[in-house]
């Protein structure tokens, strides 16, 4: 009896909101048409031998089982090895990215929190870096780090740091020249993350802690960034998501091979792909970024679900 009441239940709050189920369809048909079918095309050619020789048949197209899997995770062979360094240049890159945008974010963030003239006006103008078109943003950067004409090798000569012109987007510092490139137009996000987590934080705390004698690094360390701790976790799984998903930035300023000190699983996977025409190799390589990028999704919304976010 118990069951038969909620079904009839739920049958009435079906209909109650059926409206608001009818306005939910375009939404799930584009879902299904832009991410389901795509993925599980991808999952399904990562199982056979998908190239140049197959594609016009592809439905014939052998099954391998999972040897493209065993070719892209083979250190001994250049498609696995290449894609082995690809995933420690993306985590290196990350670390990088991530810590120095964290620490400069937190740092005008903080700023940003006091009462100064025009105060309003700054908040707008750090999200210009943001806001800017990736393909503008690093064209830009592309053209700063010009080994001859940029401007970046000729403070830095001015200066006295480097005695002759570096090369920066090819080579050994090619790596280096997209992370700050990346950090200059990341920050600003995670300043104003953190600047809404700050605003959360109650003025009566710090009052009482200056009463019993704190120092400003002491309220820093037991107040501000144990009440910023929450949104700093999602922050930073947020951003390890989309920096290990980097493409623009690499693509913009490196091209489609930045060199093996700087490429990256999405221009390697662009390159096998769609240059070198093995598809399942390539699908192969997307499945596992996307099975590694699962695992810290799987975390953020865990994070999110269990309410540890500031509010």
């Amino acid at each position: 009896m118990e069951n038969i009441r909620k079904k009839l239940s739920l049958i009435t709050q079906i209909k109650k909101n059926r409206i608001a189920y009818y306005l939910l369809v375009p939404a799930l048909i584009c879902m299904i048409l832009v991410h389901i079918i795509p993925m599980s095309w991808g999952f399904f050619i990562s199982f056979i031998d998908l190239d140049i020789y197959t594609i016009t048949n592809w439905s014939n197209a052998p099954f391998i089982g999972i040897s493209n899997y065993l070719e892209g995770l083979n250190v001994y062979s250049p498609t696995g090895g290449r894609f082995l360094r690809s995933l420690w240049n993306i985590t290196y890159y990350g670390i990088v990215v991530i810590s120095f945008g964290y620490l400069i974010g937190l740092g005008v963030a903080l700023i940003l929190n006091q009462n100064f003239l025009g105060r309003t006006i700054v908040r707008g103008l750090i999200l210009l870096p943001y806001i800017i078109p990736d393909s503008v943003a690093y064209s830009v950067w592309r053209f700063m780090f010009q080994a001859r004409i940029g401007i970046v090798n000729k403070y830095l000569l001015s200066w006295g740091f480097i005695s002759a012109p570096e090369v920066w987007l090819v080579g050994d510092k090619s790596i280096y020249a997209v992370m700050v490139a990346s950090i200059w137009k990341g920050w600003p996000f995670t300043c104003l993350i953190l600047l809404a987590g700050l605003q959360t934080i109650p003025f009566e705390l710090y009052d009482a802690a200056k009463i019993d004698g704190a120092s400003t690094w002491q309220q820093f360390r037991f107040i501000t960034f144990p009440f910023l701790m929450p949104i700093t976790t999602v922050l930073l799984l947020l951003s390890v998501l989309w920096n290990f998903n980097a493409f623009n930035q690499f693509y913009v300023m490196l091209g489609t091979d930045p060199g093996i000190t700087a490429d990256v699983p999405s221009t390697l996977i662009l390159r096998e792909a769609f240059n070198s025409f093995h598809y399942g190799i390539g699908s192969a390589m997307s499945v596992v970024l996307m099975g590694i990028m699962l695992i810290f999704t799987i975390f953020y919304i865990k994070k999110i679900r269990t309410g540890e976010t500031v509010e």
